[in-house]
């Protein structure tokens, strides 16, 4: 899945709060932060261009 299609599925960019390239590979972590509670989020880490891991913490 690209950032675009996880983009559409939750309706908006959210925030990239890390990014890095080593090897060649590109790594960017992105953040959307919830609505329920303080610091409920949930994240994404892409590797060139395709998600590889994604987490989440405080939402329904």
């Amino acid at each position: 899945m690209t950032p675009s299609e996880v983009e559409a599925i939750v309706g908006s960019p959210g925030e990239v709060i890390s990014e890095n390239e080593l090897g060649g590979i590109r790594t960017i972590m992105v953040q959307w932060d919830g609505e329920n509670g303080f610091g409920a989020n949930a994240n994404a880490m892409f590797q060139d261009g395709k998600l590889i891991q994604k987490s989440q913490f405080g939402l329904k």
